[in-house]
């Protein structure tokens, strides 16, 4: 039964956060660029509970490019990683951890709720992009400016941070995932390994589940 409500109670009361911080700071204003990043994130982050997104199998491919997390790595991903592991949010979300013993199950969940994770974040991505466009069209340049860094910071860093870390799991634990894993698992493989692959996800752990 809590289930069964969660979805419209935390809908509801997202849109009310909204629609209130509209009218109180303003929707032209910096306050209301960054709720109108945060709430959608916390949101889905609670629903996520009953519905997980999902992007398709394609979209999660990593592309070759991608596979030696260097071009993550020169876009300050690591940073990210750093600050997310040391600061409260890496209390939320266990369930993004590299588990204490790697098996084939394990492994195999940790990469999913990593796909969960980013399917999540890129959905917001694009959505908030239409409330950047919104502000542009009414001449609110500050505002759409600030969104569209918070969207980059708190959804496009998360989705990057989820694909290095799949690519880092992929190169340390591919024979682990190759022996448990179905026939769509992503390939590539590199040659370095990583001391702690995985790190909280400060979408999906905005409400300390995901």
């Amino acid at each position: 039964m809590r289930k069964a409500v969660l979805v419209p109670v935390a809908t509801g009361v997202a849109a009310a956060v909204l629609v209130g911080g509209a009218r109180v700071l303003g929707a032209d204003g910096a306050g209301f660029a960054f709720l109108v990043v945060w709430v959608p994130m916390t949101w889905l982050g609670t629903i996520s509970r009953v519905v997980r997104p999902r992007l398709p199998a394609r979209y999660h491919e990593l592309r070759a490019g991608e596979r030696d997390g260097r071009v993550y790595e020169r876009l300050g991903v690591r940073i990210v990683k750093r600050l997310l592991r040391r600061g409260p949010l890496a209390r939320f979300n266990p369930d993004l951890h590299l588990p204490a013993e790697p098996s084939p199950a394990s492994l195999a969940h940790l990469e999913g709720r990593m796909r969960d994770a980013e399917a999540a974040h890129a959905l917001l991505l694009v959505a908030t992009l239409g409330v950047v466009l919104h502000a542009a069209a009414r001449g609110w340049w500050t505002a759409a400016l600030l969104t569209l860094i918070f969207d980059v910071a708190l959804n496009g860093y998360p989705v990057m941070l989820q694909r290095y870390n799949r690519a880092l799991l992929r190169r340390r634990f591919a024979a682990v995932l190759d022996e448990g894993r179905p026939a769509h698992a992503d390939p590539g493989q590199g040659g370095s390994s990583v001391a702690d692959t995985a790190v909280v996800d400060p979408a999906t752990s905005a409400t300390g589940s995901a």
